[in-house]
């Protein structure tokens, strides 16, 4: 069976090329490669790669008529290279893969460190936000970057010092293999590019913060808080994932939020308040965490949610008086919600008893908590408003194709 041969070129230099790659280039009769490659392929044998949808259905012309395609990528051709689209648009079955030294080894090989463990990032072609880059640098010792124009050493700096991520250690290897090759420690503003970053973490921490911050961690003024013990119960029925969109509607001090976010470092909370002086504790809150994954709304919900990007999960923290708009809401989101709310009156409990009944894993629960305080010489219980919490998972709207 005739297949396309993806080869992976090293990090751009003759010498860096394996031999089965060598062989695989001199044998192909068509060999696509952006330009920064063009220099290892015969002129007569060159194909320009961008752009990429053109050049794919070129290559399934070349298959079809039995000629023999190749594919250069930069690097090896799994680490965020071109094989992925590739592998999605013609099959694996389809495709042979030589692999390649990636600019990951290439700049171990000149730090004489190792690679094993590491955590590994693109912003070249892709998004990367701040939050996973911090949530990566803080939980591995090393974290590896591709970067571009505009994500460069200067945005790379300032997106670890908004994560609080000052004291760690960054070197960038720049056109690794090419002729004007430079490996930088502790560089500051731009470097040339192709660049690949190593940020060594000396402390790095083990997964996700847990949940149920202290109550006195957060800045508090005189806006109602969820408490500790309802926090770490609402996060339980959520049920978030990683990369989870939360709506944290009627945010108050932000306190959700912040702990929303620290558990969804690919993801993005929205926290949205008509309160001015609830605002500022939201942004005072997520500044003191470090959290560069929480955009605050100024407005009243529901108006306020229209143009927030559809939600995967939502907490209904308040209403002001329009919970069954706000559900209407969330109802109307083509995919499905999780949803948790929390009511402290027997009205509002009510609301959401006869909306959230039908929502698919309903959950409901009556926390009420005391916690222990010293009087006097002995500890007595002082107990906490009790509150409402109810949770389940919207069915969707999926628009009819």
């Amino acid at each position: 069976m005739n297949r396309i041969t993806v080869v992976g070129g090293g990090p751009g230099g003759e010498d860096g090329l394996t031999m089965e790659a060598r062989r695989a280039l001199d044998g192909a009769d068509a060999v696509y490669a952006a330009q920064r490659y063009a220099h290892l392929v015969p002129p007569e044998k060159l194909r320009p790669l961008p752009p990429v949808g053109e050049a794919v259905r070129e290559m399934e012309r070349s298959l079809a008529e039995g000629r023999k395609t190749a594919v250069l990528v930069s690097g090896d051709a799994g680490f965020y290279s071109l094989l992925a689209r590739l592998r999605e648009e013609l099959g694996p079955d389809r495709l042979h893969v030589i692999p390649g030294v990636s600019s990951v080894q290439a700049l171990c090989a000149r730090l004489c460190t190792g690679w094993e463990e590491a955590a590994m990032l693109s912003a070249h072609g892709r998004e990367l936000s701040s939050s996973r880059l911090c949530h990566a640098v803080r939980t591995h010792a090393r974290t590896f970057v591709l970067l571009d124009a505009a994500h460069g050493v200067p945005w790379l700096r300032g997106a670890l010092r908004d994560g609080g991520l000052c004291a760690v250690r960054l070197s960038v290897g720049c056109d690794l293999g090419g002729a004007r090759e430079a490996v930088l420690s502790e560089p500051e503003g731009e470097v040339p590019q192709p660049a690949l970053a190593l940020i060594e973490n000396g402390a790095p921490e083990a997964g996700l913060p847990p949940a149920g911050i202290p109550d006195g961690d957060f800045v508090r003024g005189r806006t109602p808080m969820t408490k500790r013990e309802i926090r770490v119960q609402a996060l339980s029925m959520l049920r978030l994932t990683p990369d989870a969109v939360v709506w944290d509607i009627g945010a108050g001090t932000g306190s959700v939020s912040v702990e929303c976010a620290r558990q969804c470092p690919d993801g993005l909370v929205c926290a949205v308040e008509r309160e001015q002086e609830a605002l500022s504790l939201i942004r005072e809150n997520v500044r003191r965490f470090f959290l560069q994954n929480v955009q605050v709304t100024e407005g009243t919900a529901p108006e306020a949610l229209c143009c927030l990007p559809a939600p995967t999960h939502a907490f209904i923290g308040g209403s002001g008086g329009r919970l069954r708009e706000v559900l209407d809401v969330l109802e109307a989101v083509p995919s499905p919600v999780r949803v948790c709310a929390a009511a402290v009156t027997l009205e509002s409990a009510a609301v959401l008893q006869g909306r959230m009944k039908t929502y698919d894993g309903f959950e409901a629960v009556l926390l009420s908590v005391s916690r222990l305080e010293a009087a006097g010489s002995v500890t007595l219980p002082r107990p906490q408003s009790p509150v409402y919490l109810f949770s389940g998972t919207t069915k969707g709207r999926r628009e009819e194709r």
